[in-house]
């Protein structure tokens, strides 16, 4: 487990090996949930499903790219984090520690 940022700004990133493949888990802020979930194959084709409201596919699309360029292994990712009434500053932050945990994630995988 990866853990970036303090209270309704704290990311946490989940790592599991399913077979050959990558299952990524990014949740955070004030409700952890399924908002979003982005897989890769190893075509490099990508497909997400996001719920109905929720824009955590802008985070599980760009994470599963960036992790797959390094990895370059068939993943899943889902992402819920959520802010009740998020200024784009907060958007921003969680975002932003969401790249954290990834950046540490693939420090470690190397």
């Amino acid at each position: 487990m990866i853990c970036v940022g303090e209270g309704r700004y704290s990311v946490v990133l989940h790592d599991y090996m399913i077979g050959n493949d990558r299952l990524i888990v990014i949740t955070g802020g004030e409700e952890a949930h399924i908002g979003s979930v982005t897989l890769i194959e190893k075509s490099g084709d990508v497909q997400t499903l996001s719920k109905n409201g929720h824009k955590d596919y802008i985070v599980s699309e760009k994470m599963a790219n960036l992790i797959y360029d390094t990895i370059g292994k068939e993943l899943l990712v889902i992402c819920g984090i959520h802010i009740d009434n998020a200024s784009k500053e907060e958007i921003d932050m969680l975002v932003e520690n969401a790249q954290m945990c990834v950046n540490i994630f693939l420090k470690e995988k190397r």
